[in-house]
């Protein structure tokens, strides 16, 4: 099963380097106080994961990383895979979810938040795997179109649940769009409050994983989300694919108060002395 093992960057600003070995198969919450280099870390591995080596070169680093299935490093001028080993080019194997709600670009109405939910919940991109894909896949394969269908329902349930104290409930409309109802009103994904949005993108990304090996890289995952939601968030996401690696930075306590503080990693004992 693919998985990050462990993770060496050198000269990250110049003068810093950290070391993390043996990264938990499932859960990893990291933490420290801001100018650590959290976010900086994820932004390296990803770069690495993704063979995109404009970020590592910004800050002339040097990061090694170990999975279960061969290495892969930036050596300070080029990625180097090991000749075995494919990496995580493919999106069915990786992936990284920002949820900062930010303006996308000029030519679009949708916030980069709002752009991000709708890719995964509609065939947009023949590179991005959609809700939509999944729910076309059935008529394709009606041996599993029932198992499907019943996954769906219950992940519905899920969501009703966390949406349960608005009044809200998740279904599909006749044109086979993504829509919630309030009693009589019908609310369109895209009136959804930045945090309804930010839950909703989470975990339709870790629902069309499938159960799949997947790693997941999530940088604050908390922001604008109420505390009951960040409360329940990690067993939720472990429930939908508890075969994803998560590697996840946060500032809140709530994110781990449910049973995780077991994985929990400080910054700070990463960063060589």
């Amino acid at each position: 099963m693919l998985r990050i093992t462990d993770v060496d960057i050198r000269t990250m600003w110049g003068d810093t380097s950290l070391s993390w070995h043996n990264l938990d198969p499932q859960i990893n919450i990291v933490v420290g106080q801001n100018g650590f280099g959290k976010t900086t870390m994820l932004n390296l591995i990803r770069s690495v994961l993704t063979k995109d080596d404009k970020f590592c070169k910004l800050l002339k680093a040097k990061v090694h990383i170990k999975t279960t299935e061969g290495e892969m490093f930036f050596d300070g001028r080029q990625m180097i895979h090991h000749p075995e080993f494919g990496g995580f080019e493919s999106s069915s194997c990786f992936h990284y979810v920002s949820t900062f709600d930010v303006p996308a670009s000029k030519k679009s109405t949708l916030s980069q938040l709002g752009a991000s939910l709708d890719s995964v919940l509609y065939q947009r991109s023949d590179s991005v795997y959609s809700f939509s894909d999944y729910r076309l896949g059935m008529l394709k394969d009606l041996k599993t179109a029932l198992q499907k269908q019943e996954r769906i329902e219950k992940f519905f349930e899920m969501i009703n649940m966390l949406f349960s104290s608005t009044g809200k409930t998740i279904e599909i409309d006749d044109k086979n769009r993504i829509v919630f109802h309030k009693g009589q009103t019908l609310i369109p994904v895209e009136r959804l409050s930045a945090g309804e949005k930010q839950i909703l993108l989470l975990l339709f990304t870790l629902f069309l994983m499938e159960d799949k090996p997947n790693v997941l890289l999530l940088d604050e995952p908390e922001i604008s989300l109420h505390i009951e939601w960040q409360d329940r968030l990690v067993t939720m996401m472990s429930e939908l694919n508890p075969n994803c690696q998560i590697i996840m930075t946060t500032h809140s306590p709530n994110i781990f108060a449910d049973g995780w503080e077991d994985k929990l990693v400080f910054i700070s004992d990463l960063i060589d002395q």
